[in-house]
């Protein structure tokens, strides 16, 4: 039996991507049918506004669909109407890229470093720096920095899944995409700057591609879909970027029994979408959302002792902060969390509660922080902001 699959079907509007492990949820994410724009999007946008006391903009990278853009001097804009001179002004046209999604009342957030990503590699216009992932040690980093062209006027990032080829000891196909993508920059720059206001220069790859291409190749085992177009448009990507994972794809066809029903994804999703998660030991947690954060309250529910003691505390905040950093990955909670565990007295216990947050929280695909521990025992998270939250997708 496949202990490990990537699930990718058609849910409410959009595509659910789940990565189960013996039918346990690990990642998931859902891609809407109806955006107008996501992250890596490339427009001509127009600069409506220029706020000097905060080095931002504000734009309309489509008519009517206001963006903000920070505005760092370390990078040279795309400008189309005008040579740059140093300034942003109110009424410049300019190539812009999101870079995060609208979140609640704020507006998506774009970047004038514009990017372009592969599985191993990225190329950027603005920021010419040569880098290798700070997550590879020394040796690797080294080998693999020997792969980026010295003389290349973009920036590259050599990104931590390239460590799978160091382990093939194949560095050839490292290689063969940066190339790729260096010529599809200037492809991209060499057009863009002939676009009218408003054009989408460059449409990146619907969520649920760019994460099939992420997940390093020991996550999954087989890629299933029940969806014929789902199937041609995954096969057609893995072609470009994985053609050793095309004989994985699988297009489920079983009328007796639907995809949902075999893996129960309706299950699945209503249980990430309740406040109450309880826990194996008979703990629990409950999750919600205020106004400005998200609080989580460990209980100890009906894992009860007559008389608890540090150790056994100690046990349940541990089992709790597994299934925290899972919740707040499943759910893609973002911002700052505040997370009240059972209170302890011991400080030797307290530390080792911190630091396996802080283990967890380094194994996160999106930057985490575990902040600090306050007077009152609260412990503080901080999350970067991209997309939604699984609840606000599912329910716009």
């Amino acid at each position: 039996m496949i202990a490990s699959k990537l699930l990718l079907t058609k849910y409410q509007n959009g595509i659910l991507s789940l990565l189960l492990k013996n039918n346990h949820i690990e990642e998931i994410s859902y891609s809407s049918l109806h955006d107008t724009g996501k992250i890596g999007d490339i427009y001509v946008a127009k600069v409506l506004n220029v706020v000097k006391n905060i080095n931002a903009a504000f734009i309309d990278y489509q008519k009517g669909k206001r963006g903000y853009l920070p505005i760092s001097s370390k990078y040279v804009p795309v400008l189309l109407n005008r040579t740059y001179d140093g300034r942003i002004l109110a009424g410049d046209e300019i190539l812009v890229q999101m870079e995060k999604e609208a979140i609640r009342e704020k507006e998506p957030v774009f970047t004038m470093n514009l990017s372009l990503a592969g599985k191993y590699s990225v190329v950027t216009n603005a920021n010419t720096t040569k880098s290798v992932s700070s997550k590879l040690g020394k040796q690797d980093r080294e080998r693999l920095r020997e792969c980026i062209p010295s003389e290349c006027e973009y920036g590259i990032v050599i990104r931590t899944n390239a460590k799978e080829l160091l382990q093939r000891d194949d560095l050839s196909a490292l290689e063969t995409e940066c190339s790729q993508l260096i010529m599809q920059m200037a492809k991209l720059l060499r057009e863009g700057i002939h676009r009218t206001c408003y054009s989408q220069v460059y449409q990146a790859p619907a969520s649920y591609l760019t994460e099939l291409r992420d997940h390093t190749s020991w996550e999954y085992e087989q890629i299933v879909t029940d969806d014929e177009m789902i199937y041609h448009e995954v096969e057609g990507f893995l072609s470009t970027y994985m053609p050793e994972k095309k004989e994985q794809l699988t297009l489920y066809q079983d009328e007796a029994i639907t995809l949902h029903k075999l893996y129960g994804i309706e299950t699945k999703i209503q249980e990430l979408l309740q406040t109450k998660v309880w826990l194996n030991s008979g703990a629990y947690l409950v999750i919600e959302q205020t106004e400005a954060m998200y609080v989580i309250d460990v209980n100890s529910g009906k894992n009860i002792a007559k008389k608890p003691t540090d150790s056994y505390i100690l046990s349940i905040n541990l089992e709790a902060t597994k299934e925290i950093m899972r919740q707040i990955r499943l759910r893609n909670l973002s911002g700052i969390i505040l997370i009240d565990f059972i209170n302890m007295e011991e400080t030797s216990m307290k530390e080792q509660l911190m630091q396996e947050l802080k283990r967890l929280a380094r194994l996160d695909r999106i930057p985490t922080t575990i902040v600090d521990m306050t007077a009152l025992g609260l412990i503080e998270i901080t999350r970067k902001k991209t997309k939604r939250s699984l609840k606000a997708q599912l329910n716009s």
